[in-house]
């Protein structure tokens, strides 16, 4: 493990970048600000590491982060329908920061703001952020504690927990962008996808959840015994933005997806304790970060509730109150399909 400078915020604080290794040469790098995760090393099928995340080329750049690379998002990921919401009697607004229409990913909250550095040794690391009443419009004092560990079998596992003073909402997902075939490769066309969601939810042109759910079977949504993406593109060229739905409620960690690089042969195993998994195939890629991205160059795996659950009562809960706390897991699997 080390601890390193990264860059320097404007209003002169600094914002630090931990690598965890484990003694293959493997492991994870991530920085404070937006509890972002810069870089990802595993091994291929030739015992040569790759770069399986894309990032930014210039430490700076998470200031701003438009594509949200590799960060925490919260204080509620994906869209939130109006940027409103009712709850315990009451309307809470927050901006509209997509479309005009919605919020999205907590309206670059939590992803760009400097996280606390607590407990940090050779395979962990833990940062907390204090969100005030009443920030970006959502409600109570909230403590956000999210650790990364990288275990030993190749796993990079996200704990995330979080308690507030009074009611609330609140979730929370990380928003790595991946390519298994290494960040610098650009395209994805070869990678293999298997999700075991047998529904989806329905959203509008804005990809706001409408709340119809929708059976995959017999539709492009069904993942269940797998599509490589040039299949995926050819039915629909943008690929998904989209949540598969895993389960009605918080489950045990379990495997919720699969995907497996053409080329490299690098497998992830997506994990997760959380009823929904937006699978995002980076059709706005549109800039250039440690590689010369593009549309495509990589996807998303974000494990959420279901999108715009504090609008519809027939979605997961995702309140938060004194003596009830949100805890969940994930946990990024990686090996080698030889």
């Amino acid at each position: 493990m080390s601890r390193e400078y990264f860059f320097t915020l404007p209003d002169k604080r600094i914002a630090e970048l931990i690598k965890l290794r484990l003694p293959d040469g493997s492991g994870v790098d991530l920085t404070n600000f937006g509890g972002c995760l810069t870089s990802l090393y595993m091994p291929d099928n030739c015992g040569k590491l790759r770069d399986v995340l894309l990032g930014w080329k210039t430490p700076a750049d998470y200031l701003t982060n438009p594509g949200y690379l590799g960060a925490l998002v919260g204080r509620i990921p994906n869209r939130i329908s109006g940027g409103r919401f009712t709850l315990d009697g009451r309307i809470y607004q927050m901006c509209l920061n997509d479309n005009n229409c919605c919020t999205l990913h907590g309206g670059f909250g939590f992803s760009h703001r400097l996280w606390e550095i607590g407990k940090v040794d050779e395979q962990e690391v833990e940062l907390t952020l204090f969100s005030p009443d009443g920030d970006a419009g959502f409600p109570g004092n909230l403590t956000v504690t999210v650790t990364y560990r990288l275990l030993a079998d190749h796993t990079l596992e996200i704990e995330y927990y979080a308690e507030s003073d009074r009611l609330t909402v609140a979730d929370f997902t990380n928003h790595a962008y991946f390519n298994l075939d290494g960040e610098d490769a650009l395209v994805t066309g070869e990678h293999h996808a298997l999700i075991h969601a047998d529904r989806v939810t329905e959203t509008d042109k804005f990809l706001q959840p409408t709340g119809k759910i929708l059976p995959v079977a017999g539709s492009r949504f069904d993942l269940r015994q797998g599509k490589k993406f040039s299949e995926i593109f050819r039915e629909y060229a943008n690929g998904f933005d989209d949540n598969f739905i895993l389960s009605d409620h918080e489950v045990d960690c379990r495997p919720a997806a699969v995907v497996t690089a053409g080329n490299s042969g690098i497998r992830l195993t997506v994990e997760t304790t959380r009823p929904g998994l937006q699978f995002y195939m980076g059709g706005f890629i549109d800039r250039a970060g440690k590689s010369p991205y593009r549309r495509h160059s990589g996807f998303c795996l974000e494990t959420q509730s279901w999108p715009d659950s504090v609008n519809h009562s027939h979605f997961p809960d995702v309140t938060v109150a004194p003596g009830k706390p949100h805890r969940s897991v994930t946990r990024y699997v990686f090996d080698v399909k030889m």
